[in-house]
């Protein structure tokens, strides 16, 4: 696809950002009608503000104005990173004196990749309490805290302003076969594999180990791309994480895993994403046997999903204020729009999908 001078800078600078490689490359020249607005406002959009402020070796062309909110978003980002690290800390030390230990899914974990672990953009807080989920609930409820245990996968709470996900399953297991399996595939690396440990200051965090990653986190993004989309920082998350943990996977088992339902090819392509436009080494990734050409060429239809996504700058609570009606009309368009999405998995999944979405759509809870 074709980049505009604001995409192609964007691309360069995480390039340069992510040192992938031990010499920095080269950083290349800015154009000198760069719009440097709509630039901001794409890494924005993108969840890239900051790493693609790491990446500019020099400040030329901008207002004060734009450096000034520019600096002052990536302050904000890193005061949101200390203070997520901040109640990590305390959840693992109420849940232990509770005799539950706390395993950390994605987020800070994956932030612990990034050349400034405090420049990742960063979410909800995802935890896992290892069999002990009521348990876990319980405990938050006793400091009057509420939880929301409406889902099916996690219930939802505010520790101290920050919102936290407390998993009972990983994967969405009521909805889908593919989820079901690929649940279990995960307890059982869990259950042989154990995890491993970040130390967030004084603290020592578990975290799962590398196999597991590797197929939570691609399904992960699989489902995002398929409800909503992805943006950039995705891309780099995945990127990141294969190529400190290249030694450490297993790529039969996981080739194996992904391919199973379809998914392959997919993840292939938001890898080569990586490798592309990204800067992720060829050598981070085995030779997988996938046909190069549609590789490519669905990588490259993602990437332009991921620039010109029409439904993603939608403000999720200008959705949640919609009058209902219109909100399920928005959704059937994305739906439609999206049926190449699910084509790029399995033929005949986006009619699964569809008919699962008109079912849904039939309880009255969602018409609320």
């Amino acid at each position: 696809m074709n980049f505009t001078h604001e995409q192609n800078t964007l691309l360069s600078l995480i390039k340069t950002s992510l040192c992938f490689h031990k010499n920095r490359e080269a950083f290349l020249e800015i154009p000198e009608d760069l719009d440097w607005n709509s630039f901001v406002n794409l890494a924005a959009r993108q969840g890239v503000l900051c790493v693609a402020r790491d990446g500019l070796t020099q400040i030329g062309g901008l207002s004060r104005e734009l450096l000034i909110r520019w600096e002052l978003s990536i302050q904000k980002l890193e005061a949101r990173n200390k203070r997520q690290r901040a109640v990590i800390k305390e959840l693992v030390a109420l849940f232990r004196e509770n005799g539950i230990e706390m395993l950390l899914l994605k987020g800070i974990g994956l932030s612990e990749l990034y050349p400034d672990p405090n420049h990742r953009e960063c979410g909800d807080i995802d935890i896992f309490l290892l069999g002990d989920y009521e348990k876990g609930n319980k405990v938050i409820e006793d400091l009057e805290i509420e939880v929301d245990k409406k889902g099916t996968k996690h219930s939802n709470f505010f520790f101290k302003g920050v919102p936290v996900e407390n998993h009972k399953t990983f994967l969405n297991v009521e909805y889908t076969k593919a989820d079901k399996n690929l649940e279990k595939h995960l307890h059982k690396i869990l259950c042989e594999q154990g995890f491993d440990t970040i130390t967030i200051d004084d603290i020592t965090v578990r975290i799962p180990t590398p196999d597991f990653t590797a197929i939570f986190l691609s399904r992960h993004n699989i489902i995002h791309f398929l409800a909503s989309g992805l943006v950039l920082r995705h891309f780099c998350d995945l990127a990141l994480f294969f190529e400190k943990n290249r030694a450490r996977i297993d790529f039969a088992n996981f080739e194996k895993a992904m391919r199973e339902y379809g998914q392959y090819n997919l993840i292939c392509s938001f890898l080569e994403i990586g490798q592309m436009h990204l800067g992720l080494p060829e050598e981070s990734i085995p030779e997988f046997s996938i046909d190069r050409y549609q590789v490519t060429t669905l990588a490259n239809r993602v990437l332009e999903d991921t620039f010109y996504n029409k439904f993603r700058p939608v403000d999720k609570k200008e959705i949640e204020t919609m009058w209902v009606p219109c909100r399920k009309l928005l959704g059937v368009k994305q739906l439609f729009r999206s049926k190449w999405k699910y084509d790029s998995i399995e033929n005949g999944l986006f009619f699964k999908s569809l008919i699962f979405r008109i079912h849904q759509n039939f309880q009255l809870l969602n018409w609320k």
